[in-house]
């Protein structure tokens, strides 16, 4: 395992998971999407490994997040404020804001998981 991160390399099927995560929306912006209609899916999702106790749950905890709900990427012609303003909070602007919006790790997990039609077997 390198030095830093608490997951080795990804199995095979974990692999898929991140991929299927990669290339579906943001869950961040279904949800925003849900509540205020606005949403900001831009292209592609990063996929973020949910953690506890600051250490990676495993390659199998993660989500697809957009550029602006991982990394607080601003779309082009917008400012990140109107960002936060219109697309709801980011990652970067703390896990307590983003969790209060959208939900906790366990409830986004499952979300993700229906949404790409993931079962654990």
């Amino acid at each position: 395992m390198k030095r830093g991160r608490s997951t080795g390399k990804p199995t095979q099927r974990e692999a898929e998971r991140i991929v299927a995560c990669k290339e579906g929306r943001c869950i961040a912006c279904i949800i925003q999407q849900e509540k205020t209609g606005n949403y900001c899916d831009g292209d592609g999702c990063d996929y973020h490994h949910m953690k506890s106790g600051n250490i990676r749950r495993g390659h199998r905890f993660g989500i697809g997040l957009c550029g602006h709900h991982h990394r607080k990427i601003p779309l082009p012609g917008y400012r990140t404020t109107e960002m936060v303003c219109y697309f709801g909070p980011s990652l970067m602007d703390g896990s307590r804001a983003f969790r209060e919006a959208y939900g906790s790790d366990d409830e986004l997990l499952a979300m993700q998981d229906e949404l790409i039609g993931w079962t654990d077997d």
